[in-house]
């Protein structure tokens, strides 16, 4: 399957890599890599340590054989912006061009800070508006996602902002649906609301409470660092049976599910329609007493995603799939989907 690229989910916690090839005309999962990301390396999205974060892909890829060097890149952070929005629009010219020279009262960063791309859905001549959906990233963070890649001895052929990876990745599992959906996404730093309607991107909500304020939390109630937290976090046998984590990720869990309860109600109020289904993902999602407490406050089902609904996972890969639990590879498998 030429021209498929080498999905790099570099997260702030996690690496996730994925490369995938053709087997009777599916998807089929070849290799994938789960590596710890150093603390600190990247944060809210952005790349600190470039050599510690291409040392860490470095090492995750080191015994790999054939893998393909041309590289998909997922962004986040609150300067990865993605909008579906009417802007107006004479239809004459290049749209693209039109948006950029106007891209700043849009988006919010000038277009010399940024690198832009727009997508037109649709053309009112009527009213004179173009509907589109707007892509934004900081030309700084692209640069510094690109430099990690190339340190790490990988060609970055594409860098895609992650909520367009996951709604790319959704669309193929459950096909384009005529009501809008959310996916939320359940990261280190913060935690995103993606509303999507079909098969595009509608809105983006960040909230900046990530599974690191869990840490905080743990470690504050239990009387440990950070990095004790975080390995508590990641032990599903004491998260299971601790009381005091317990506590900690339910308090946590019923904080964060009324602030997205909050946020799709806004939508709903701004957008007038409503989400029908909403579905977790990240590494976050694992965490059954984290979200079990989220459905309570929200009072509804939140299914997780499970992306090797999409691909074939050969039976000698799922113990790797499993450290980290399905969902948290969702972004790497809409990534690795992308083509040259």
């Amino acid at each position: 399957m030429a021209g498929y690229l080498l999905g790099v989910d570099a997260g702030a916690s996690n690496l996730k890599i994925i490369e995938l090839k053709e087997k009777k005309g599916d998807f089929t999962v070849k290799n994938l890599f789960l590596r710890q990301m150093p603390s600190n390396v990247i944060v809210d999205g952005t790349v600190i340590d470039h050599g510690a974060a291409s040392f860490a892909i470095k090492e995750a890829l080191a015994l790999a054989k054939g893998l393909t060097k041309d590289a998909a890149l997922g962004m986040r952070g609150r300067d990865s912006i993605v909008k579906h929005m009417e802007i107006p629009w004479n239809g004459k010219g290049n749209f693209q061009e039109t948006f950029i020279w106007s891209a700043d009262q849009y988006i919010g960063i000038p277009a010399s800070k940024a690198t832009f791309d727009a997508q037109l859905l649709s053309y009112d001549e009527e009213r004179g508006v173009a509907e589109a959906v707007v892509a934004a990233a900081g030309r700084d963070k692209v640069a510094d996602c690109i430099a990690m890649a190339e340190l790490a001895g990988l060609n970055p052929v594409v860098v895609d902002i992650e909520a367009l990876a996951l709604v790319n990745l959704l669309t193929m599992i459950y096909g384009k649906k005529k009501h809008p959906d959310a996916v939320i996404d359940l990261g280190h730093d913060c935690t995103n609301i993606i509303f999507y309607d079909k098969g595009f991107v509608d809105y983006v909500k960040s909230i900046p409470k990530g599974c690191k304020f869990l840490m905080e939390e743990l470690a504050q109630d239990m009387d440990m660092d950070i990095e004790k937290a975080a390995e508590v976090i990641r032990d599903r046998e004491v998260m299971t049976n601790d009381v005091d984590a317990q506590a900690a990720a339910m308090s946590f869990g019923s904080t964060l599910g009324a602030e997205i309860e909050t946020a799709v109600e806004s939508y709903i109020a701004e957008r007038r329609k409503e989400p029908v289904d909403i579905r977790l993902c990240g590494a976050g999602a694992n965490l059954s007493v984290l979200t079990d407490q989220m459905e309570i406050a929200m009072r509804m089902s939140l299914p997780k995603v499970d992306p090797f609904a999409a691909v074939e996972l050969p039976e000698q890969l799922k113990p790797i799939a499993m450290q980290a639990g399905a969902c948290a590879f969702a972004v790497a498998v809409g990534l690795a989907m992308r083509k040259a």
